[in-house]
This record gives C-alpha cells, structure tokens and sequence, in this order.
C-alpha cells in the first residue's frame, strides 16, 4: 500500500499548538553564541500562515549561515562534533550506534577512534564538498568500524526487504545490543531511531535541488543505481513516532544554530510537521519491500514563486558561452548535460532544441524543451541538463517539451537559447556529433551554426554519446575556450546514462574598471538620516584599485539627476576592497574608508523626511552604471521629483531596495549565500529594521559571498578531509549611531 497524503492544515494550526506546547532552552554551553535569531519563535517568525513546502527550505536554507569546513586548522567539522555530541565523561564524545564512549582528541601519536558519520550518505546523493557535506544537523560521531559496517545501507528492520534468517543482531560486535542489519539495511540503536529520521526528513527539506545543492529524496522505492534516494522513508516516519523528541536532542538543534551553522531542523522543533508533508507511512511486503506505484518517486513540481535576481542574469543580459553543451547522450536514454558558467536567476526560462536552424529560423521539423529555474536559482558551475527518470542529471525530468527532442543516433545538433521577447533568441551554446556545422542542414541531423557561437561551440565527429572530460576549474573564459576543443571531449557507443566525476569551480572574472560591474556589485545595508547622517555599503564583488565610486542623494529623473543635492566620490585604495566587506559614508562613524570620500556636488544630507540614494560608477564622463539603489520614500516616482524622492536609475529593476518611511534602517536578513540570493535579500523590506530612534548600537554580523558552484555530483579522487572551497570573505565592524531595537518601530 502507498501513503495518504493527508488534509493539509494552515502551518500556523501546526506551529502554534506545539510552541504553547512546548518550551525551548536556552542552549548552554562555554562559548558564547555566535548566531542571533535562533529562538524558536524568532527563527520561524517569517514564515507565511500557510507555507509551500518550498518556502520552509528556503528559510533553512538562507538561514544556513555558515557551512563549516570538513577538515581545517581553524574550527571544522570535528570540533562541531565534539562540542554538540559530548559523552558523559569530560573529553569523550558519544557515538551514534555504539553504547561506548570514545576520547574527543586522538592521544599523541594515534588516530581517533572515531570517524564523522553522514546519516544521508555520500553515495546516495550527499556531495564532497559544499553544504550538505558539512551539515552536523546530519553528521554524528560513530565508533570507526561500526562506520564501516553500517557503510551505505538504507535504514530499516530486518525482514523488511530480505528473509529475517539474513538477519545479524548486535549490527556490530561494537555496536548497541539493539542494532541488527542483514545485506541491505540498518537498524540503529532504539534511543537514536527517531534522532536520526528527523536529521534526514530535514536534510530532505533543506537540499530540495535549488541553487547548486543536491536534490535529496526520501523515499520506499530505492532504484538499483547510485542516486539522491534513500531508503526507507516509512520506516523512519514510524521511528519519528516511537521516538519523540527528547531534551537532549532540543539542545542540540539550538546548539546547532547558535553556535555552528545559524539554522535549526523544523521537524526537532515542530514534530507533527512530519505528518503534514509525508502523510501516512505504508505498511511493507514481508521480506520483499514496499508496494511503489508509478508516482512514488515523480519529482516534485517546478516552484512558480518570482524571480529572485539582478538584472545580470535576465536573458537579455546573457551572453553567447553562458550555458555550455557538456554531454550528449543518444543510446536510450536520451540525455544532454548543461552547465552554467554564471549564477541563473529562478524564473529564467532556458531552452534547448534539436531542430535545426536555417540562418532566420529553426526547421520546425524536431523538438524543443523549456526549462524554468527553479526557486532560488542554479550557482554558476551547476551542472544540469535534459533527460528521462532514468537519468543522473539534475532537473532532467522537469523540462516541458515541444515536439519530441529525441536525439538521433546518427549524430545530431544542439542549441541552447533563451529569449528576451518574442520571436527573439540570445543564443547561449551549442554543440553537434554531426562533424561539422552544415548551413545547408542536408538531413534533419544537421543545423546551421548561429550567428555569434563561433568560439562558444563544439562539433565533433560522430559517436552516439559525448562527455566532457577537460578542465573544470578556472575563470568562465578558460572554461569556454577548453569545451570549444576537441581533445577534451570522449566518445562511446553504449547505453550507459551520463555522470560527471567532478564539478565544476569558476573563478571570478577580475574587475579591472567600472564597466566590469553589473548592478547589485554594490548594496546599501543601513542608513541613518537622524544626526550623525551614515551610509553603509557592502560590496558582494571585488573592487579594484583606484575605481571610482560615486554615492549621491540626488533625484534620479529618468534622463539624469535632478541636480540639486549632493554627490560624494571613493577612489578604492590600493589594496582593493573585497566581496563581503563593509564600507560606508558618514562623519561620527567606524565605517571602514567613512571619511574617505570626496565632495563632487552640492551637499550628501540626509533628510528625515525621507531620501533617496544611488551608487554608480562612470564608464566615461557621461555615462553611468548604476550598481545599487535605495529609497526611504516608499515606492520609486516617474514624475512630481523632489528632495526626498526619485525614479529607480535604469538597469536596478532587480538590484534595489524601497523601504516605507522611517528615518533610520539596517539590513537584518540574511548574510551568507550568493551574489543572487544577497541580492535578492536586501531587496526584501521583511529583510530591514526601521526606527525613527537616533540611539546607538552596535551592528556585528558578518558577510559570506559564496561563489563557484557545484554539480552535487561526486567527483572523482577527492579526499572527503579536504577543505571546504567555497569563496567566502567575513568582514567584521560596528556603527556607531545605525540603529535601531526591534521594538522601536513607530
């Protein structure tokens, strides 16, 4: 039998009964929290009466603050654990599935006698570096050998896939008296079932395939091939039952926020969340699994929220290399693997086509298939692509075709588009099996190449299927130039579906001047126009040397500036300012390069009645490029201009922040994840704090920029205790006279 899903109740119903339910401790530790907003009712606070599935893992997922790195001389993955998972003797840590103890710290000269387990494990969907890899809500100390034992089975009782007679009980002859396994699952200790089915229902939340993370799946129906499922989600609905929560497991969600990575497991905090989302657990054929209809493992469907981006990555803003042609695979199943060179925005509708085109227009003669990114985007190094249930791409069953893109085994071509309007291709890449590009399309295999793929494109001689085997590390122009060349492509002709053993790292491009900036490179975090007048700004790419910056309070008209405020100018010092850290404008302030800045025009005073404010570099003497936008006004004008409000400068439709007035505000949202999803973020009001106070307080945060991206695909010869390579930069400062109590709002 399959699950029911049951009548879905307003969240709210859910949430509230259990907060007056139940109370959260204030985690107790030697060190002091690192992480605010982790109480309970803070932490969910913004979430809607009736949240989508989707918005609850956008919140773990934004609220991921820091992915700490597995193995480091500064703290990791190891430390994290020893803090979270203490034993009962000073020094020792408790192991998952054993009763024993083991030391913290490996005495001189010896190896610790325990290892970091990965509940979800790595051959079942978890990567090698990035978030999911790291997560402590998901890594436990276990005894090493019993690590090994446990390897990757699915988690359940015996009897439930094989005969009871395969059954072995203790799991390990240093494993709990009441583990068992047999060749193909897990039955950990009795006191953890329920820990360790909460740890993977909110991994399965938190990694939903948006932006570069993995797309894990829980499920009653595992497939024989290496995937993102893991097994056997009744099994551990029914453990969530017989082993609620505990005090102990609350404190360790807490600790988990404050002090390590700045989110918290939703179903730790609210158990009957379980039954909301998962529904009924179905009962399973002795010895032989569980009944798995055809809609058992159908994905799930392709969010619809807004776009969440800068106008960077809007089609009209791509250019001819941003998505590449990585894979073709015709042998059934018909598959073709993408990558992204730069952060896609959600919403951006991609397409990809076997028709051929004749120079104007493609033959209408074969298929195309739309895909719309998913909510929160795909990082730039994302690999994913088109294919059937069979395939190991992300997002390959969640494309809408027209017509059958069905590939020949004789060689076909493939281009990839988006359109900025109607009737209108920016094409983006493109690759043929075919040898050559044939303008003459002598047979439906073949296509003309279009115009401006000249360098951004491969043709190779014909096999049925292709990979790219070349570099995958370096800025976006030397990965391009190394998928346009042959020797870097492999071809076979078998029915083996594509997976990539590695994945794909781009390097920022440099910044060498102002028309190097897109909009967003520059945001405004806080402004305070009661006495001392202060502007902060942080900076999510690297700025140069001896750029010019110019932030002004002047009225945009749309054709120019008003002219009758002020405008102030920052040459960047020579040792640059990089992405993640703080600057700002003001007088009576501790804002990096504060008093660095130059008067150009008029006076920069910042009226109470509201303002507002534009940063731009100038490409030359009369030309702007705006990078950041703000008003205290309310909404943007296109007409009745004044001292206190303006029109939205061209190019910031998705790179600008309107506030209702209030004299003072500060960005409070979230400040680790990408260029995008920052973006996005500060130009959210539920994101900032406004008062009309002109008390001081200290603003300590921090600022992480994660760039590059990955496949969630395992790749090849990476040592699992390498770093974590994520860009990142952290930048520390306080403002005097910025803001603002949160009860202080007027």
């Amino acid at each position: 039998m399959t699950r029911t899903t049951p009548h879905l109740l307003p969240i709210t119903t859910v949430l509230t009964a259990t907060l007056c339910l139940q109370s959260f401790p204030s985690v107790a530790g030697q060190t002091t929290p690192v992480y605010s907003g982790c109480e309970a009712d803070a932490y969910y606070g913004s979430l809607s009466d009736n949240p989508s599935r989707q918005e609850i893992s956008n919140l773990l997922k934004s609220t991921h603050r820091n992915v700490l790195p597995y193995t480091s001389s500064r703290e990791d993955t190891w430390d994290a654990l020893m803090d979270l998972d203490p034993g009962t003797q000073s020094g020792t840590v408790s192991l998952i599935y054993s009763d024993h103890e083991a030391q913290g710290e490996a005495p001189s000269g010896q190896s610790r006698a325990w290892n970091r387990e990965h509940l979800w494990p790595k051959s079942h969907g978890v990567g090698y570096t990035g978030a999911d890899f790291t997560d402590v809500h998901h890594l436990r100390p276990a005894d090493v050998n019993v690590n090994s034992a446990r390897g990757n089975k699915y988690f359940a009782a015996c009897g439930i896939v094989e005969p009871l007679d395969t059954c072995r009980s203790p799991a390990h002859s240093e494993a709990s008296a009441s583990t068992t396994t047999d060749n193909e699952v897990w039955l950990p200790p009795t006191e953890v079932r329920g820990d360790i089915a909460r740890a993977l229902f909110y991994m399965e939340l938190r990694y939903s395939g948006v932006g570069g993370d993995p797309n894990l799946e829980l499920t009653d129906c595992p497939t024989e091939v290496s995937d993102n499922k893991l097994a056997y989600l009744s099994q551990l609905m029914e453990w969530h039952q017989e082993d609620p929560v505990d005090e102990e497991e609350r404190n360790r969600n807490g600790r988990v926020c404050e002090r390590w990575q700045g989110n918290r497991n939703i179903f730790v905090d609210f158990p009957d969340l379980v039954g909301r989302l998962y529904g009924e657990s179905a009962q399973p054929n002795q010895s032989n699994g569980y009944e798995c209809s055809l809609g058992e493992n159908t994905p799930p469907p392709t969010p619809t929220s807004p776009p969440l981006d800068s106008t960077d990555s809007t089609c009209g803003a791509l250019v001819a290399g941003d998505i590449q042609v990585i894979g073709v695979h015709s042998d059934n199943p018909d598959e073709v693997a993408l990558v992204t060179l730069l952060d896609l925005p959600s919403g951006l509708e991609i397409y990809l086509t076997d028709s051929g085109w004749a120079g104007t227009e493609f033959r209408d003669s074969e298929g195309t298939a739309k895909l719309s990114v998913p909510q929160g985007g795909l990082s730039a190094g994302t690999i994913f692509g088109f294919g059937d249930e069979d395939s190991n791409l992300l997002l390959a069953t969640t494309w809408a075709e027209t017509g059958a893109l069905a590939l020949s085994t004789q060689g076909d071509s493939l281009i990839v588009y988006c359109q900025p309007s109607e009737g209108t291709y920016n094409f983006l890449g493109a690759a043929t099996t075919n040898n050559v590009w044939d303008p003459n399309q002598s047979d439906s295999n073949n296509s003309g190449l279009p115009a401006g793929l000249e360098s951004t494109s491969i043709a190779l001689p014909h096999f049925d299927n292709y990979i790219y085997i070349g570099p995958s590390e370096g800025k976006k122009s030397d990965i391009v130039e190394a998928i346009a060349k042959e020797e870097h492509w492999s071809g076979f002709d078998n029915t083996q579906p594509l997976k990539f053993e590695f994945s794909f790292v781009i390097a920022s491009e440099a910044v060498t001047d102002c028309q190097d900036l897109k909009a967003g490179d520059v945001q405004i975090i806080g402004v305070h126009s009661d006495n001392p007048d202060e502007i902060a700004l942080v900076a999510l790419q690297d700025l140069p040397a001896n750029l010019e910056l110019y932030l002004t309070d002047d009225a945009w008209t749309g054709n120019g500036f008003r002219g009758s405020e002020g405008t102030v100018k920052l040459i960047v010092p020579d040792s640059g300012i990089t992405k993640g850290s703080f600057f700002g404008f003001g007088d009576e302030t501790s804002l990096p390069y504060a008093s660095s800045w130059s008067q150009v025009s008029g006076s920069l005073a910042l009226s109470t009645q509201g303002d507002a404010l534009a940063v731009y570099c100038k490409p030359t003497e009369s030309t702007y490029n705006f990078l950041a936008a703000l008003t205290l006004s309310g909404p943007w004008v296109n007409s009745g201009f004044s001292s206190t409000n303006g029109a939205l400068p061209p190019g910031l439709e998705q790179a600008n922040t309107a506030l209702s007035h209030r004299d003072n505000y500060q960005y409070v949202g979230p400040t680790s994840g990408s260029r995008n999803e920052l973006i996005s973020a500060i130009g959210d009001e539920a994101n900032w704090r406004g008062s009309n106070s002109a008390e001081s307080v200290v603003y300590d945060t921090t600022f992480t920029v994660i760039g590059g991206g990955g496949s969630g695909i395992t790749p090849s010869g990476v040592n699992p205790d390498d770093d974590d390579e994520s860009a990142s930069v952290t930048a520390r400062i306080s403002i005097g006279c910025l803001l603002f109590a949160l009860f202080m709002l007027v």
